[in-house]
Order: C-alpha cells, then sequence, then structure tokens
C-alpha cells in the first residue's frame, strides 16, 4: 500500500505550465532517470550476468510430465501419506526456486503424488523441513493470505489452452483458498468457491497434506477420452521468504501463468456429471434505529441455483436475490473531487466477475481500481446512489468457456424503490475470442433499461489484448454511451503498452474519455470530465549478489498527467521513489510526490471550507517501512508531509497486526490527515480493528470496529460463522453505527443467516 501526498509551494506554476507544459517535471524525470542508471547500471550487470542462472521459461525442455494413477483403494483424507495407494506412487520432485535465487534448486525437497477415482482427484503432498520448529501458519480462515506463511500450491489448467486454470492452496493446518484464474493471471477471481476438501500435519520431518477435489468441481471435455491437463506446484517456505515451483516460473510472474505449466497424464475415463446445485438462503433479525423507535422485524429468503449446460458453460439463476446482509464496507474519507469506490460484496455478482471485465491495466487490478474505467460494475445493481439497497427481483448468469470464446451473458431485474424511484432491467453481453498464442478480442454491451420513457443507459465496447513473447503486452479498448438526454462527446478510449522482464518494467498508459461518457452501469473516476490521461512508469529491479539482507532494489518512477480537450493540464502527479527489499520480507521505501492540480471552480473540501479557483502546485516526502511480517507483530508505517493547496497536509497512516498463533490475530489500521488552510484548518481520523479467532477451518468468530470522524461514526460488525457442510453457512451477527456527534442516535441490527448447497 502506497500513500499519496502532495502539497502546495509558494509559486502556482501557472506561467511555466501555460507557455511549456510539464517541461520543469519532465527535466527533473530525465535527471533523476540518468542519475539511476548511472548508478545501478554496474550493480545490474554484475546480477545479471556474473551470478543468477536465469529460467528460460521458454525452453520447451522445462515441461515436465507427471502421471495420474487410477486407484481402486479408500482413501482417507488425513494428511497422512502412508496409505498403500500413495506408497506404490513415484513422486514429482526437483522444485526450482523463483525466490530468492531464480533458476536454483529448492533448499527442502518436495514430493507431489497425484491419484484418482471415477469421481475424485487425489493430490499428496510431502514438504520435507530439516526444521520442523521453523514451519509457519498465519490463519485458519476460507481464502488465507498464503504470502505470509508456509504454504503449499497447484493450478490445473483443464482445458490445456495455456491460459485459464483453478488454483488450490492450503497451509500446515488445512486452511483452504481456491482461485479461478483467467488469461494467465491478468484476472484471479479469489471469490470464486468450489466443492473441495484437505487436511495437512506436522511431523517430525517436515509437514504433508491430501487434497480431495471432486471431477463435478471443475471443468473439462468429457468428449476427450484421454485427459491432458496443466499442471503446475509451487511450495512456499516463509522463515527463508523462499517460493520454488515443479516447473520453473521465473520470479517476476506466479503459479497462475499456466503456459509454463507442466503436463498431468494419465486421467482415462473420468466424467464430470451434470445436475444442478441449488443454494436457498434465509435471514431473520431484528433492527432499532434509536431508543425511541420501535423494533422493526426482518424475514427474508431467495434461492441461487447452479446448472452445467456444457463442460466449460455455466447457467446461474437467481431469486430475490442475496445482499451479503453479514458483510459491511470499509470505511473511507475522501479529500479529492472525485467519487470514491467501494468494491462489490455479493456472492452471486463475485463470482465469474472476471468475465465481464473489458480491457486491462496492468499494475492496477483488484477490487479497488479506482483509477481506470469500467464500463460494468455490478454494484450499480440493487444499490441507490447514496449506498441503500433496491430490492432485486432476480436474474440470470451464462458464463464461461466455448471452445476459443469466452462467453458472459448476465440479465437482471429490481423492484421499485421505497422513494418511488421505478425498477429497471439490466443486461450485459460479453464475448471474447482467443487469438494468435495467448493474446484476446473481445466486445461488451451493457444495457439499463428503465420503466418509464426515455429511461434507459447503453454502453458499447470493443478491446484487445495482446501478449509478445513472455515480456511484452498490448491492450486497449473503445467504448460508447448512449443516454437519454446527451448527444455527442460520449466516446472513451485507451491504449496500454508494458514490458516486463527481471530487471526492467515499463508501462505507458494513454486513455481520453468525453465529457458525455455516461456508463451508468459502470464506473469512472472523474464523471461529467472530458479528460485526456497519459500514465508512465519505469522501475528497475536490481539484485546484490548473494547479500545476507538486502534481496532487491526498486528504484521506480511515476508520473500522471491529466488533460481536458484543448489538452491543457489539469492535474499532474509524480512519485519518483527508492524501495529496498530485505530477505525477510522487511522493506522500507522514501519518495518524492510532487503534484500539480487545476481547479476551475471552487471545490469544497470540508463543510465550510472552500478552495477557490486557481492553480496550485503541491510537493511532498513521504517514508514508508514495513516490518516482517512472518512475525507475531508486524506492520507498517506510512509518513507524509507537505504543501496541499493553500496550505500544508501531514498524513500518518499506521497498520499493526498481532498474531501470537495461526487462531488468533488482531488487526489494527489508523489514518490521519491533519490539512491547514488559509481558508480552515481540519483533521480527519480513520480507525479500523479487526479482532479474528479461528476455532477451526470452518468456525470463526470475527469482529469489526470502525471509526470514521468525517462522519462521527462508530460502526461495528460481529460475526459468528459455522461452515456446516461444503459451500453451506450459518452466519450469527450483530451490526451497529453510533453517532458520537452528540445526536446520540445508534443503529443496531441482529441478524441470522443460514444457507445450503444442495447437488442433484
Amino acid at each position: 500500500m502506497r500513500l499519496w501526498l502532495a502539497g502546495e509551494s509558494n509559486d502556482t506554476g501557472a506561467e511555466l505550465l501555460q507557455s511549456k507544459p510539464g517541461a520543469e517535471h519532465k527535466r527533473a524525470s530525465l535527471r533523476w532517470l540518468l542519475s539511476l542508471i548511472v548508478l545501478l547500471c554496474p550493480l545490474a550487470k554484475q546480477r545479471l550476468f556474473a551470478q543468477q542462472p536465469v529460467v528460460d521459461s521458454d525452453s520447451p525442455s522445462q515441461n515436465k510430465t507427471v502421471v495420474a494413477v487410477r486407484t481402486t483403494l479408500p482413501i482417507q483424507i488425513d494428511g497422512d501419506l502412508s496409505e498403500a495407494a500413495w506408497q506404490e506412487l513415484s513422486p514429482a520432485t526437483r522444485f526450482v526456486q523463483a525466490e530468492p535465487y531464480e533458476g536454483e534448486a529448492a533448499t527442502e525437497r518436495t514430493e507431489v503424488k497425484v491419484l484418482y477415482d471415477d469421481e475424485n482427484l487425489y493430490i499428496g503432498v510431502y514438504c520435507y523441513d530439516d526444521d520442523p520448529d521453523g514451519i509457519m501458519t498465519n490463519s485458519l480462515r476460507r481464502d488465507f493470505p498464503p504470502a505470509q506463511a508456509d504454504a503449499f500450491e497447484v493450478i490445473l489448467d483443464t482445458f490445456r489452452d495455456a491460459r485459464n486454470g483453478f488454483l488450490f492452496i492450503t497451509n500446515p493446518q488445512g486452511a483452504k483458498r481456491d482461485v479461478q484464474v483467467s488469461n494467465e493471471g491478468r484476472t484471479q477471481n479469489v471469490d470464486w468457491d468450489t466443492v473441495w476438501d484437505v487436511r495437512s500435519q506436522v511431523n517430525g520431518d517436515g509437514w504433508s497434506a491430501e487434497m480431495v477435489i471432486p471431477f463435478k468441481s471443475l471443468s473439462f471435455d468429457e468428449k476427450q477420452g484421454g485427459q491432458l491437463w496443466g499442471i503446475n506446484f509451487s511450495r512456499r517456505i516463509r522463515r527463508k521468504n523462499e517460493i520454488a515451483y515443479w516447473t520453473p516460473v521465473p520470479r517476476r510472474y506466479n503459479i497462475s501463468r499456466v503456459s509454463l505449466a507442466g503436463t498431468l497424464t494419465g486421467l482415462e475415463g473420468i466424467r464430470r456429471g451434470g445436475g444442478w446445485k441449488v443454494k436457498p438462503f434465509g435471514i431473520a433479525g431484528v433492527r432499532k434505529l434509536s431508543l425511541r423507535d420501535s423494533v422493526e422485524e426482518e424475514i427474508d429468503g431467495g434461492v441461487d441455483a447452479k446448472y452445467s449446460v456444457t463442460p466449460g458453460l455455466t447457467l446461474d439463476l437467481t431469486l430475490n436475490t442475496d445482499f451479503s446482509q453479514v458483510e459491511v464496507d470499509e470505511q473511507q474519507i475522501n479529500l479529492t473531487r472525485f467519487p470514491l469506490f467501494f468494491p462489490e460484496k455479493r456472492e452471486f455478482f463475485l463470482e465469474n466477475s472476471g468475465v465481464f471485465q473489458l480491457g486491462d491495466i496492468p499494475f492496477e487490478r483488484g477490487p479497488a481500481r479506482t483509477n481506470e474505467t469500467q464500463l460494468f460494475f455490478s454494484r450499480r445493481i440493487g444499490l441507490s446512489e447514496d449506498r441503500e439497497p433496491v430490492s432485486i427481483l432476480g436474474g440470470a448468469r451464462l458464463s464461461g468457456q466455448l471452445g476459443k470464446f469466452s462467453l458472459g451473458l448476465l440479465n437482471m431485474q429490481t423492484q421499485d424503490a421505497d422513494d418511488g424511484t421505478p425498477g429497471s432491467n439490466f443486461a450485459v453481453t460479453r464475448v471474447k475470442r482467443d487469438i494468435l498464442a495467448n493474446s484476446d478480442i473481445g466486445a461488451i454491451v451493457v444495457n439499463r433499461q428503465g420503466s418509464e420513457r426515455g429511461d434507459f443507459n447503453r454502453t458499447f465496447g470493443v478491446d484487445a489484448n495482446l501478449r509478445f513473447w513472455q515480456n511484452l503486452t498490448i491492450n486497449g479498448y473503445l467504448a460508447k454511451t448512449q443516454t437519454d438526454g446527451l448527444s455527442g462527446r460520449d466516446l472513451a478510449r485507451k491504449v496500454t503498452g508494458q514490458w516486463r522482464d527481471n530487471l526492467l518494467r515499463f508501462q505507458v498508459v494513454y486513455s481520453e474519455t468525453q465529457e458525455n461518457f455516461n456508463p451508468e452501469v459502470g464506473f469512472t473516476p472523474r464523471p461529467g470530465v472530458e479528460t485526456r490521461f497519459i500514465r508512465s512508469r519505469i522501475e528497475l529491479r536490481p539484485r546484490p549478489p548473494r547479500n545476507p539482507i538486502i534481496r532487491e532494489f526498486q528504484p521506480h518512477m511515476i508520473i500522471r498527467y491529466y488533460m481536458d480537450e484543448n489538452n491543457r493540464t489539469i492535474t499532474k502527479q509524480g512519485h519518483y521513489a527508492i524501495q529496498v527489499d530485505l530477505h525477510n520480507g522487511s522493506s522500507f521505501e522514501v519518495f518524492y510526490a510532487p503534484e500539480f492540480d487545476r481547479l476551475d471552480r471552487p471545490f469544497e473540501i470540508r463543510p465550510g471550507i472552500v478552495i477557490p479557483v486557481g492553480d496550485y502546485k503541491f510537493d511532498a516526502w513521504n517514508l514508508q517501512l514495513g516490518s516482517d511480517p512472518s512475525k507475531r507483530l508486524f506492520g507498517t508505517l506510512n509518513f507524509a508531509k507537505g504543501n496541499f493547496y493553500s496550505g500544508k497536509r501531514t498524513s500518518l497512516t499506521a497498520t499493526g497486526t498481532f498474531r501470537p498463533n495461526y487462531r488468533f490475530s488482531v488487526e489494527n489500521r489508523y489514518r490521519l490527515n491533519d490539512v491547514e488552510l488559509q481558508e480552515g484548518s481540519f483533521t480527519t481520523h480513520l480507525v479500523r480493528s479487526r479482532i479474528n479467532y479461528y476455532f477451526s477451518t470452518r468456525m470463526f468468530l470475527s469482529a469489526f470496529l470502525q471509526y470514521n470522524s468525517d462522519r462521527n461514526l462508530i460502526s461495528s460488525n460481529i460475526r459468528f460463522n459455522f461452515i456446516h457442510r461444503p459451500l453451506s453457512d450459518l452466519f450469527v451477527v450483530y451490526n451497529e453505527d453510533r453517532d458520537v456527534s452528540g445526536a446520540g442516535r445508534t443503529d443496531r441490527a441482529f441478524t441470522v443467516k443460514y444457507t445450503h448447497l444442495i447437488s442433484f
């Protein structure tokens, strides 16, 4: 996480920007870059050409094969590999490091074996370790963070298309994480969940795990008599901060690079099976807004259903769609003129969400993609502008793979809102076609149709994602919207190019968004404003040879320009940094962040505090520190100080996690902004605290507490979760929003939610 800060210096820089836009900034950038190259080239040359063996990722000799053996013996999933069925197999071994010393043999032996029967795929792994007391586990929760502890991963490319896969991860205590990988990691859907199981155990010479993955939980072409799947394994040894792969993967990538995977053979006569999966849910609760208000009772329910139309296409149906009443948003404080982005949390929309993504921005993926336009953003469905829920009657989604095509069809219908706003129908069509070795082209149509005449909004887009060799990617899109009452100037376009190897990473982004471009079922960071955006990033990653402390230097430079239709600079941001990563996972970074912002209209940054029209030139210094995340107590500190519009700003962000064992953790985050302007001063505080206790891999208790000084609000979300069977949950939740401004208003809600997956 990086904190972006800026402040104002005494001169506005308006004359300079009008006569030679960005000239001073460009000269400073060039001097910085030339100095950096002079300083680091000898070190980079020594590292690349004298010391490190590098994986030749395009070499066919790197491809390995593992054979799955059919068994008729019963397999007990307990993490113990002493059964006869396992003992008869030859293991996959000879793992190769990606971190810290790419291309060298892994420091600890890992053995993986694969079995199968008519219904399941079994994967057994034994992770030998010469220091079993150093084996680390950080969590038991579903979708645990694997980077902070020992972990084992397996990815299955079941269609052998070298693009997509299913990723399964576990740790020494049998926690589960599953991820749907698309386009070699450009899209990674952590919210994808399927039925599988795993058990692990720690032994005197390491740890072992057994995974069972039902064939009905995967997608593959049943018409093939003998299956050939792509497969790769990865092991993380946290105390050494080491990552090793069975089939070598360059350190700049991860296991989602399925084009580098090995081959799984031996699968004969397997069937995925058909049938329906139906998941009804029921909710019962009470809500009380204040001491004077009466208690409101809530009883609700709905159902989701899933059917495999083809081996690669899945039909999902929903009735009275679940609004994820057990989840809450992480609060944010906005010091900008532009809208905030809150990610989707509803289960129905999270699954297969990557299918509907158009375009791509490397380095800026994930739920908080606030710097890019999204033509489809599912959170717009069933939520009003003030984030109040609007009931969804139901809908359907057809998504998945059909040969060389990726397909996503979605249709949802909302009810009339409580304020009288009529319901709308939302329809999305997304199609992509695989081309070349690992590229694709596609199109999307998004339509919102209201019940009243003229109440509609439509978005059309085409995109291309091209990859050449293993290092160069080029992608972009062209989009247009149609809105009643808006005509012309409704286009958006974008192109991105990126080069990425072990030493150099370089990226250039150019986009244009016209003033009437209005994706009502999407997201744009600067709505209603004609904007031309240029982003460039250059980053070097040299490594000192066999340094016992420092793993990698990361000097980098990022420049962003926002211009209007007349190429007049509106916003300019710089980031000139040096980051140092240590072998234990600690890091520190120092960066200088100059910024220019032109206000064509007054900006009310806080009630009663209005920044007048004018040109403002900022600069700020930032220090960011991060400690070893494998320790019981660790955290980060980000401090920034600089000018800000007509005054100054000091910002502090601190996080701290206390994790005495894998069952209990406390995670705290505090953010302070102290702003002193000529127009007025203010201070904001944002506090978040998560307390988690894991009884087992199926039972959790958590508390999420937040304080937002902007809203004078303390919010609490206390949740008990019991997974009573695969993908079936019981939630008991208490939510409270307490006004601390003196008004005394408190919103309390107690909710019980039950879900139950039925397969037939």
